[in-house]
């Protein structure tokens, strides 16, 4: 049977379904012959019963046909939700992506609900930011959130239209039939889900909508895990008091900025910065008091340089910045606005004002060295002075002869 193919089995079954109504027909019929001879109504019996016979044979292979083509439709939507699965798993496994989880997002509504489009809108305020769509092009006006389908579920929860809301926007894909539901992460609406079948084609059903709420719940805890990613890569990054960059952060972005300047002989410029006597403050104060000189000693480093410099904590009372393209005399200029800031206004310790002062020392690529240990232990040396100088002032690295003949060859380089 396996070598006849689908339809020679199809066949076979038919014409077997249709040669035993025959043989009962003649059974019956041989049975009743008067002495033997063909009568005119043993004849119109035997051609009744090909008849039936016949029918029968169609009607069953119509049938058999039916039900193949049930069985296809079947396996295909077992392979659409078993790719749909595999997609969500692959989802799953990069959930640090963002992005590339809300483009599967959509592929997969398309399967799971045969939808004709999907789209996915980000949530911004009181709109909505079309991000990702699939079977059309990218829209590029917002959505008002309670406008249309996608605009109603972000505030009404999972809807079906018809019979739910007024239907799609003119925003929205033209359809007959859509599908919408809010996707939730961290507590609150991330983004909405839609899904469209074109006109014509057979409404969604309550089963669809139920699947893909299913499959949506699925999607928020992939989402809350991108967000729990991002957030643990960011306290490995940042200092957990003051909110600005930590050492280890401050040792990967000194070694680019040292490749960089490197390879296209541009400046930079480290300023490590201590505050001054800080154990003076620690005791007179105590360490809440300390705490909130060292918060507030951030935010005016972060208000006192441009948005592509490097602030980042040390260790204990010691800050460092990057300041990238920028020469030993731009640097200067940059520190003595900080000492400034610094000095010229008391920080709030929440029990009472403390005047704080700072000393920084500056280092500069490539005058004091051409690579990162080169450059801290100059811009150190020169917070050694500065201390040694009486406190609350700045200095530069006085550059060696080996750090002077590199910065001599390289400015004939380049």
């Amino acid at each position: 049977m396996k070598r006849l193919g689908a339809r020679g089995q199809l066949l076979v079954v038919a014409i077997g379904a249709g040669i035993f109504p025959l043989l009962v027909v003649l059974v019956v019929l041989l049975d009743r012959r008067d002495d033997g001879r063909l009568t005119p109504g043993w004849v119109l019996g035997a051609i009744v019963g090909a008849i039936i016979a016949l029918g029968v044979s169609l009607s069953t292979m119509r049938a058999v046909r039916l039900i193949g083509v049930s069985v296809a439709e079947l396996e295909r939507s077992k392979v659409q939700f078993r790719d749909a699965l595999r997609r969500l798993g692959v989802a799953l496994e990069v959930s640090n992506d963002r992005g590339g989880l809300v483009d599967v997002l959509v592929d997969t509504t398309c399967l799971i609900t045969s939808a004709d489009a999907a789209t996915f809108h980000l949530a911004a305020g009181s709109h909505l930011e079309p991000q990702a769509v699939k079977g059309l092009e990218l829209p590029s006006e917002r959505l008002a959130v309670g406008e249309g389908v996608v605009g109603s579920a972000a505030t009404a929860g999972p809807l079906r239209w018809p019979p739910q809301t007024g239907g799609p926007s003119s925003l929205e894909p033209p359809a007959a039939s859509a599908l919408a539901l809010p996707l939730v992460a961290r507590g609150r609406v991330y983004g909405v889900l839609g899904a469209y079948r074109s006109p014509g084609a057979e409404p969604f059903t309550a089963a669809d909508l139920d699947d893909l709420v299913a499959f949506a719940r699925q999607a928020e805890a992939a989402l809350d895990n991108t967000f729990l990613h991002e957030e643990a890569r960011r306290l490995s990054l940042t200092d957990g008091l003051t909110s600005v960059w930590n050492r280890r952060q401050f040792d990967l972005r000194c070694m680019q900025e040292v490749e960089r300047a490197n390879r296209f002989g541009e400046p930079f410029a480290i300023l490590i910065l201590d505050i001054d006597d800080f154990k003076a403050v620690n005791d007179c104060f105590h360490h809440p008091g300390g705490d909130a000189v060292l918060v507030e000693f951030a935010q005016r480093l972060v208000e006192s340089t441009r948005e592509v410099d490097f602030v980042g904590r040390y260790g204990g009372e010691e800050f460092v910045l990057i300041l990238p393209r920028t020469t030993t005399a731009g640097a200067e200029v940059v520190a003595e606005q900080i000492r400034a800031a610094v000095a010229d206004a008391p920080f709030d310790t929440g029990v009472g004002l403390a005047d704080v002062t700072v000393s920084i020392g500056i280092a500069c690529h490539p005058e004091h060295g051409d690579s990162r240990p080169q450059l801290i232990e100059a811009a150190d040396a020169a917070l050694f002075e500065a201390k040694a100088s009486g406190k609350d002032a700045v200095r530069v690295a006085s550059p060696s002869s080996e750090a002077t003949t590199r910065a001599a060859a390289t400015r004939e380089v380049y």
